[in-house]
């Protein structure tokens, strides 16, 4: 293996590692705490602790009063960092294609398209009605 080859495959490593941490760290913000937008918002993560913690009835009905007063100031939170994330992510993806063949590049592109559609859909299926 040829000194560029190994070079070009390291950093074709590096950007994959680097695209997978940044996926995760994605994931993460999108699948953000209850209250932050969609994502189920406070009656996703209520269903989920109700399940996970068995809460008593009493204990579900007092938790879910204290996801929807929270609510509120999550979203907030979430409106001001979004434009930050979005920028970052916006660099990120333009970073990662730079090291791509055409062909990855391409595929890449449909990768992304596939992620934000289902982010789309989700966002929708839970908004507000």
């Amino acid at each position: 293996m040829t000194k560029s080859t190994r070079t070009a495959a390291l950093l074709l490593l590096a950007a994959f590692l680097l695209g997978a941490v940044a996926g995760g760290g994605a994931l993460a913000l999108y699948h953000r705490p209850p209250g932050m937008g969609h994502n189920g918002g406070p009656s996703g993560y209520l269903s989920r602790l109700a399940k996970d913690l068995d809460l008593t009835p009493a204990q579900r009905d007092s938790v879910g009063q204290i996801l929807e007063r929270y609510e509120p100031r999550m979203d907030s939170i979430w409106q001001d960092i979004r434009p930050k994330f979005e920028t970052v992510r916006t660099e990120l993806r333009s970073e990662i294609n730079a090291h791509l063949t055409p062909d990855q590049q391409r595929r890449y592109a449909e990768l992304l398209e596939r992620q934000d559609a289902r982010r789309r859909n989700k966002d929708s299926s839970n908004a507000p009605r």
